[in-house]
Formats: C-alpha cells, structure tokens, sequence
C-alpha cells in the first residue's frame, strides 16, 4: 500500500468546515497528505464525547479555553495535544513536536510538527484553540 493510499481519502472541506464543490460540481476529495491534514485539524477541534458513537476521539485542548498561562496550564496544553496526536495511528509518536507561539488567556497558538508512518515528510500546522 503506498503512503498516500494509506494517509486516507475523505470528502474536502474549507476552512470554515463547508463542502467544496468543484467545477464539475462533484464534491472535492482530499486525499492523502490533504486526508491527513483535514483529519488532525478535525481531532484538535473537537472534544471527546462531541461525536455521538466515539466519545474518546477529540482532543481536551478546548477545556483550556480562557485558561491563563500558568506552568500547569501550559504542561496540559502539550499533554492534551500530545495525546491527541498519538490516538492518530498515521501519525509516529515519536516525531511530535509542539511549540507553544502564543499563550494568553484569549489567545492559545501552537506549531505542531510531526511525520507520517512510513512517511519521509514531516508534516506541520499551526494550530489555535477558538
């Protein structure tokens, strides 16, 4: 099976969580790296319990919502996303890395950094907590 086969097909949605529609009028596909991608941001945005029928998939990251920068917030920060990213079995444990680039208690922004299994790549996003 080829890396792109196994990083996984899914519907394409936009940044602000619509279907894309292409020009033929098919629904776009993300496949791949794009599958991935999609996949994580959709892990880190929700927290478990919110979709009926997986009440451990998600991410905890939401509870910090308002949270200010203390040492213990932002060590459960890096646990909560930690944890999210390794439930992800596309993803080797191993090479998660996150960078905390903002930590107030309006603002939470990260710089997650991590490699595909069986992958050359290493992967990232920025991510926010809203």
């Amino acid at each position: 099976m080829s890396v792109e086969a196994y990083l996984g097909v899914d519907i394409l949605f936009d940044v602000e969580g619509d279907l894309v529609v292409g020009r033929s009028g098919d629904l776009e596909m993300a496949v791949g790296r794009d599958c991935l991608l999609q996949d994580v941001r959709d892990r880190l945005g929700t927290l478990p319990g919110d979709i009926y029928g997986h009440k451990d998939w998600g991410c905890r990251i939401g509870l910090l919502l308002g949270a200010s920068d203390t040492p213990l917030n932002r060590a459960l920060a890096n646990r909560y996303l930690r944890e999210a990213l390794e439930d992800e079995p596309r993803i080797e444990s191993e090479s998660i890395s996150i960078i905390p680039l903002a930590f107030t208690s309006e603002e939470k922004r990260f710089e997650i950094h991590f490699r595909p299994v069986n992958g050359r790549v290493e992967e990232s996003l920025v991510w926010m907590v809203v």
